[in-house]
């Protein structure tokens, strides 16, 4: 189609050109209509010779690594497009679809340590483009000897991630990275993030879920549970009564303005319950609020708990934090509201007070 489409358009532009030579008559008519032939097929012979016809068929693939590979090519074809590539970054080293192009390539043929130096070169050009922040993560962890996400893939996962809050690959590889590190609460937290994003029923949104019902057995929790539902703060009931033990702690959560506003504009409210101490690890508890309104009142209870084998009520001394979270995730980001974290005595604190007072950077 392409070489019909090519050969149409220059016999039509010489004909146009060469119109008024062939409307007379003149010595010079047999000339002109031996130009109109010949031009386009010397034109098409000395670009198939001399050119790059496999250049072709990059034209309309995404110029952005990660939505589709490069089409399919035999191992000569490929080797002759990362070659123009290559020669085609040397002239112009400041085109970012080309060293895209160029990892996308590379990453093909499994030459990552290639891949990662073109998109390193990308993130020069880009550093605050989420998608290549998130390519460049990918392909450190491709580098890795194990598969583990390494720290510097997470940290640049979760700076795409505030730019980008709805990135499918940023969330699944954060949630990876969680998963890997033992965080299943947080992997979970990332993948229903990403749940909400695929179609329903969908191969991709099936795999997803198969991990997140993981995580939670994993955790001890029933899977295919919701995880971190939205729970109105009316729901939550004291799950015993006083004699029986630990029947509960209310909050009062309060909100500065720019809390309020972020919350008004899509943010999701948390409230993170954690073992005292430094060694904190995973949550003991998170509740996710929809559409809060302050002061806020709560009561928090075991019903809140992470994993039945770990109750809230298992910890002597916890620790209270509520957060407005930008990105939709518990795990603080820059640009997050949030309150200090209060540790109280459970069998002798029946009221905590929290403060969103404080924005994260």
């Amino acid at each position: 189609m392409f070489w019909f489409i090519a050969t149409a358009g220059l016999f039509a532009g010489l004909l146009i050109a060469l119109f008024p030579l062939l409307r007379g008559k003149s010595f010079l008519q047999p000339l002109a209509l031996a130009l109109v032939f010949a031009l386009p097929a010397a034109g098409l012979w000395f670009y198939k010779t001399v050119g790059t016809p496999a250049g072709i068929d990059v034209v309309g693939t995404p110029a952005v690594a990660g939505q589709a590979d490069p089409h399919s090519m035999s191992g000569g074809e490929m080797d002759a497009m990362i070659a123009g590539l290559r020669e085609r970054l040397a002239a112009d080293p400041e085109a970012l679809d080309g060293w895209m192009l160029l990892a996308r390539s590379l990453r093909s043929t499994q030459q990552h340590a290639a891949a990662t130096e073109a998109l390193e070169n990308a993130h020069r050009l880009a550093p605050e483009n989420p998608v290549v922040m998130i390519e460049l993560a990918e392909s450190w962890i491709f580098q890795t000897p194990d598969g583990r996400i390494p720290d510097r893939s997470m940290a640049m996962l979760e700076r795409a991630l505030e730019i980008q809050p709805d990135a499918q690959k940023g969330l699944w590889l954060l949630g990876m990275g969680h998963a890997q590190r033992g965080d299943d609460a947080f992997a979970i937290s990332y993948w229903q993030t990403l749940m909400d994003s695929l179609q329903p029923g969908s191969s991709i949104a099936a795999t997803v879920q198969s991990q997140i019902d993981e995580a939670q057995a994993r955790m001890g929790m029933t899977p295919g549970t919701p995880p971190l539902a939205m729970t109105e703060p009316e729901a939550a009931q004291p799950t015993g009564d006083a004699d029986d033990g630990w029947a509960g702690t209310r909050l009062v959560v309060t909100a500065a303005e720019g809390a309020q506003a972020a919350l008004d504009q899509g943010a999701v409210l948390y409230v993170v319950i954690r073992s005292a101490g430094p060694a904190m690890g995973p949550p003991l508890g998170v509740r996710r609020i929809a559409d809060a309104t302050f002061p806020l009142e709560i009561t928090v209870t075991d019903q809140d708990s992470m994993m039945q084998e770990r109750l809230i009520s298992s910890e002597t001394n916890v620790q209270f934090q509520a957060r407005v979270s930008l990105t939709g995730s518990p795990a603080a980001q820059p640009g997050d509201w949030q309150s200090d974290s209060t540790t109280v005595d459970l069998a002798n604190t029946s009221l905590v007070v929290l403060s969103i007072d404080q924005q994260l950077e």
